[in-house]
C-alpha cells in the first residue's frame, strides 16, 4: 500500500547538516518503500510550499499543521530537540506544538535519530516534565543519537529505554578512501608536508545564525506556549555571561595559536562553506592570521525545485570532495566529522560547544562513541583536554581508523532504517479518544 509520509527537518536551511538528513531521510525510505510519496516541510521555509523547496511549518495549539488529514505519517529526519526550556517558541514545532497530546490524531509519528541540542538545561519543573511525557506519549516510533539524549528522555519521563541509532547520515554508503596525499616522499627519504584542512566556525551566536533561525518574525508563524520556554531576556544574559565569553575567546586564542604552529610545517588550507552560522566569515578571519594558509571557499547549492531536498543540492559532496584532497582534518561542525569519517579522511574534532551545565557535547558523544576520544580537543579552560598540537601531531602519525569506524555505524544506521521502514508499512491509523481525526 502506498504511504504519503512528510518528512520533517531544516531542509530549506542554508546548511550541509541540515539538508543532508533530509535527503538522507527520503532516499533510504524510499529504497525500502518504493510505493511511498513523500513532502518536505521546514519552520524556516519562506516559500508557499507549492513550488520548490520544502513546505512550511507550524503547529497550532489544537494540533493542526499544514499536511494535518494529507499523510499516514510524519518522519522528524534526525535534527534537534532543545527543550523544554525552548530558547525559542519555533522549536516546539519539532516536538508537536503547545500540546503534543493533541497533534493530528490519525497521523503515524516518527522520531529517528533526534539529538539534543548542546546545552539544553535539564527539565527542571513538573511542567515541562509532563510536557516531555506528552511528547513520547504521542510518537510512535521514537529512536535518539546520543545517550545524553536518551538519558534525558528516560529521566524526565520517568520511562526507561528510549532507543540510541546513529545518526540518520551515517546511512550514506562509505566511500573509497583514497590514496593518502602522502607525508613521506616515496623513495626519497624526505618527510612531505602535509595538507591540514580547516573547516571550523564560529564558536558562539552569530548575528547570521540568530537571522535565519529566529529572526523574520518566525515567533508570529504558530503559537507557542511561552511557559515552555526561557524568557528572551534571560537568552541574552547567559550568551554574554562572562565564563562563556572567556570559554570562546579562549577556544579561539588556543586554535589560532596551533594553527600558526601547524604552519611551519604542513600545509594549512581552510575550507569554508556558507550557512547559517556564518562558518565562511569565521575560517577567512582564522585564515588572515596563519602564515601562508589558503582558503578553499565552497558555494552551497540551492534546494532543489519539486518539494524535496536531492542529493546534490545538499553541499555534502562538495566538502566531502574537498576533505579528501587532506591529510587530516580539523572540524567543528557534526556532519563535517561524519562525512570525514564517510571518506576515510583522518580528522580531529576541534569542540567550541562542550557545555558546561551537561558535561558533554555532540561532537564530544559522537567521537567517543566511536571509539576515537583521542580525536576530540576542546579549550582545555571549560574541560580537561590536552594540548591540541600534540592531539594533531598523533593523529597525522596513526594508522588510519576512519573507515572501520564509518563501516561498523554505517551497518547500525542501515538497520535503524529498516526498522523505521517497517513501522511505517504496518502503521494503522490511531484513534484516539474524544479526539476527532
Amino acid at each position: 500500500m502506498s504511504r504519503r509520509i512528510a518528512i520533517w527537518a531544516g531542509g530549506s536551511l542554508p546548511n550541509v547538516g541540515d539538508r543532508l538528513l533530509a535527503a538522507v531521510t527520503e532516499a533510504q525510505l524510499s529504497r525500502r518503500l518504493p510505493d511511498a510519496t513523500f513532502r518536505h516541510f521546514c519552520p524556516w521555509s519562506t516559500g508557499a510550499g507549492t513550488g520548490a523547496g520544502p513546505a512550511p511549518l507550524r503547529v497550532d495549539r489544537d494540533g493542526r499543521w499544514p499536511g494535518a488529514g494529507s499523510f499516514d505519517a510524519v518522519v522528524m529526519a534526525g535534527g534537534l530537540w532543545s527543550g523544554p526550556p525552548f530558547r525559542h517558541p519555533i522549536m516546539q514545532v519539532f516536538c508537536l506544538g503547545p500540546d503534543p497530546g493533541a497533534f493530528d490524531p490519525g497521523v503515524w509519528v516518527a522520531w529517528h535519530g533526534v539529538g539534543l541540542q548542546d546545552g539544553t538545561p535539564a527539565p527542571a519543573r513538573d511542567d515541562w516534565r509532563g510536557y516531555l511525557g506528552a511528547v513520547r506519549e504521542r510518537i510512535d516510533h521514537l529512536t535518539v543519537r546520543g545517550e545524553a539524549a536518551a538519558r534525558r528522555m528516560d529521566d524526565a519521563t520517568g520511562v526507561p529505554g528510549t532507543a540510541v541509532v546513529p545518526d540518520p547520515a551515517f546511512a550514506l554508503e562509505p566511500l573509497e578512501p583514497r590514496a593518502a596525499r602522502g607525508a613521506r616522499g616515496g623513495g626519497t627519504g624526505r618527510r612531505r608536508r602535509p595538507l591540514i584542512g580547516v573547516a571550523v566556525g564560529a564558536p558562539g551566536v552569530t548575528s547570521q545564525l540568530v537571522t535565519h533561525l529566529v529572526g523574520r518574525d518566525l515567533a508570529a508563524r504558530g503559537a507557542a506556549d511561552p511557559a515552555l520556554c526561557v524568557p528572551p531576556e534571560q537568552v541574552m544574559a547567559e550568551a554574554s555571561e562572562p565564563g562563556e565569553r572567556a570559554a570562546s575567546l579562549g577556544f579561539v586564542t588556543e586554535l589560532g595559536l596551533t594553527l600558526i604552529e601547524l604552519a611551519a610545517f604542513a600545509d594549512i588550507e581552510f575550507i569554508t562553506v556558507p550557512n547559517i552560522y556564518g562558518d565562511e566569515e569565521a575560517g577567512a578571519r582564522f585564515a588572515r592570521a596563519v602564515p601562508r594558509a589558503r582558503v578553499r571557499e565552497l558555494r552551497l547549492p540551492g534546494v532543489s525545485d519539486g518539494g524535496g531536498v536531492s542529493g546534490a543540492s545538499t553541499g555534502a559532496g562538495e566538502l566531502a570532495e574537498a576533505f579528501a584532497r587532506c591529510d587530516l582534518v580539523l572540524v567543528s561542525r557534526y556532519h563535517s566529522a561524519i562525512l570525514a569519517l564517510r571518506g576515510a579522511t583522518p580528522f580531529v574534532a576541534v569542540d567550541p560547544f562542550w557545555s558546561r551545565r551537561n558535561g558533554t557535547s555532540k561532537l564530544h558523544e559522537l567521537t567517543a562513541g566511536l571509539g576515537m576520544a583521542h580525536r576530540y580537543w576542546t579549550h582545555r579552560g571549560t574541560h580537561p583536554s590536552e594540548d591540541l598540537l600534540g592531539v594533531v601531531e598523533r593523529a597525522l602519525d596513526d594508522d588510519p581508523i576512519e573507515a572501520d569506524a564509518y563501516r561498523d555505524t554505517h551497518a547500525r544506521a542501515t538497520a535503524a532504517f529498516d526498522r523505521l521502514a517497517e513501522g511505517l508499512r504496518s502503521a494503522r491509523p490511531r484513534v484516539t479518544l474524544g479526539r476527532s481525526s
